[in-house]
């Protein structure tokens, strides 16, 4: 794959955990008779880090990648790898302020 296209991945899947996250969660807070627009803000602000460690692969495995890119030097890796981390936290950030956006609406 090349690289935009991985960042188009790892974007929108951050994007979904934390949109989709929100959504559902709030869908559970009208089952049990709990504010929903209030439980989905707070859960969009929870859900940013997760949807960042999802898009990445669920593991700091790119975190070590670029450990031992310091030590063979390899430039380009740890620059493709930091270009995925924004990303992912790019579509994260995104999702987040999408659901609060959402709720100033119907709030």
């Amino acid at each position: 794959m090349t690289l935009l296209a991985n960042v188009i991945l790892h974007f929108f899947i951050a994007f979904g955990i934390v949109v989709g996250g929100s959504l559902m969660g709030a869908m559970g807070s009208f089952l049990v008779r709990q504010p929903p627009l209030s439980n989905m803000m707070a859960l969009s602000e929870k859900l940013k880090i997760w949807g960042l460690v999802g898009a990445l692969g669920g593991t700091f495995d790119s975190f070590m990648q670029i450990e031992r890119v310091f030590s063979d030097g390899q430039l380009s890796d740890i620059i493709k790898q930091i270009i995925l981390i924004i990303s992912a936290f790019a579509g994260a950030y995104s999702g987040f302020v999408l659901i609060k956006w959402l709720g100033k609406i119907e709030g």
